[in-house]
Order: structure tokens, then C-alpha cells, then sequence
């Protein structure tokens, strides 16, 4: 339980003690006029209700495929007009899959876990399987039409699928917040600078890179981070002058 949230407050940019000079997801969204928010992989609505109170007013849309978890994701969202809620993964193609239900939700995940990840967190384990409805990003692109898109993936090791998926649309999204391991905790998952070089050959660079729980016997060792992406842009980017 302890390290479920710690999980959960790094995630959220909850850090007591942090420096005052480092800036958040919040400050990014600010910062680039974000008015649409797609939360792929919302669980029962955590990283949006954290949008809601750290001041963000625009449009949130956001992804739950377990049932049980999406009741309750659908009744956080129903009292707010500009909170839509979509039992629905996204992925690369649409139809149907097979999701692993951990005991803790947070760990569900299309992708079988490792050992890591019960030694990391025994609730990681799975318990039992559903079947899903999977969907693409692309297929909601007409939502983005003159939005300032920021897209967020925490789908438990799916993350490259959903963004295969967004091909048509990805190049008009201003940031892209992913979870991203150090250590495997999901089979088949991508690594960290395999992620880096896929958003690199997309058009985008690392804009910030926060903490998300650390090891379970190395404490000062990262498990994962989330790592906020921004659009390439010559201004930022240029090589300087030799």
C-alpha cells in the first residue's frame, strides 16, 4: 500500500519538499493554451480530477476499458459538462482483446506481468481476465478540431499501441505524458530509450521528465517516470553556433 501512493502522489506532482523552481505538467498545460485533454488510461479518474483542481477548465475525455473500474470513472465524470467518460482501450486497430485485471486496477494491463512486478507491488499480480473494447486516438481526431491537444497514455506497458493508433493525428498534438519504465514490470513493454527514439521519429522531444515510485530494494534507483513530450520546434531545438 505504502509504495501504491507513493505511486500515486509522484504522479500527480505531488512532492513534498520539491525545489519551487520545478515546473509540472500543470505549468505545460498553462503554458500552451491546452483546452483538450485525452486521459487514456484513466482508471477511475485520478490524473483528470487533478487537472480539476489544480485549475484546468477545459474539455477532458477519457479512456477506462474495465468495467468496474469505468463505473466508477463514469459517476466521478457524470456531475462535470466538459468531462466525458468512454469505456473503451485505445490501441492500434480497433476490436476486441483480453485484459489482464490485476488486484490493485492501477496494474491492469492488455501485456502480462513480470516477476518485477509483484515484487514490487504483490497487488500487481493478475486475477482474473476480460474481454475489452479497443478503439484508435485517430478515430476521435474530429474532438481535436482547433483544440490545443495535450494526450496522455498510462496503460500499463500498452503506451506505443495507442500511439501506432494516433498516426493521422499525432502530429497535431501539442504534448504527449507518458509513463515510461526503467525496470520491466509488463512483458513485451518497450524501454525507455526505445520510447524516446519512437517519439523522436514522430517529431517530439522529452519537455519534462518527473519521478514515479523508485525500487523496491534500491530506493534511490527510478521503476518509472512519466515523460512529458513536446513538438519538435526549430526555435527550441536549433544547434548552437559554433
Amino acid at each position: 500500500m505504502k509504495e501504491i501512493v507513493k505511486r500515486t502522489l509522484k504522479r500527480f506532482d505531488i512532492d513534498i519538499g520539491r525545489s519551487s523552481f520545478r515546473k509540472t505538467v500543470n505549468d505545460y498545460i498553462v503554458n500552451r493554451n491546452i483546452d483538450l485533454v485525452f486521459d487514456v488510461g484513466a482508471n477511475v479518474g485520478q490524473f483528470a480530477s487533478s487537472l480539476r483542481e489544480k485549475g484546468y477548465t477545459g474539455q477532458i475525455e477519457s479512456f477506462e476499458p474495465v468495467a468496474s473500474v469505468f463505473h466508477t470513472l463514469a459517476q466521478t465524470a457524470g456531475s462535470d459538462p466538459h468531462w466525458n467518460a468512454h469505456n473503451l482501450a485505445l490501441g492500434a486497430e480497433p476490436g476486441k482483446s483480453i485484459i489482464n485485471i490485476s488486484e490493485s486496477s492501477v496494474f491492469s494491463s492488455l501485456l502480462a506481468t513480470t516477476n518485477a512486478a509483484t515484487a514490487f507491488a504483490e497487488t500487481a499480480a493478475s486475477r482474473r481476465t476480460e474481454e475489452i473494447e479497443v478503439s484508435t486516438l485517430d478515430h476521435f481526431a474530429s474532438l481535436m478540431a482547433g483544440a490545443n491537444t495535450l494526450l496522455k497514455i498510462d496503460t500499463q506497458g500498452f503506451e506505443k499501441q495507442v500511439l501506432l493508433g494516433a498516426r493521422n493525428t499525432l502530429s497535431s498534438i501539442k504534448g504527449v505524458l507518458m509513463e515510461l519504465p526503467i525496470i520491466q514490470l509488463y512483458e513485451g513493454n518497450w524501454q525507455f530509450h526505445e520510447a524516446i527514439a519512437f517519439m523522436a521519429e514522430a517529431g517530439f522531444v522529452p519537455a519534462q521528465i518527473h519521478p514515479v515510485n523508485f525500487h523496491w530494494i534500491d530506493d534511490v534507483s527510478l521503476v518509472e517516470v512519466d515523460c512529458l513530450f513536446r513538438p519538435r520546434d526549430s526555435r527550441l531545438d536549433a544547434k548552437p553556433a559554433a
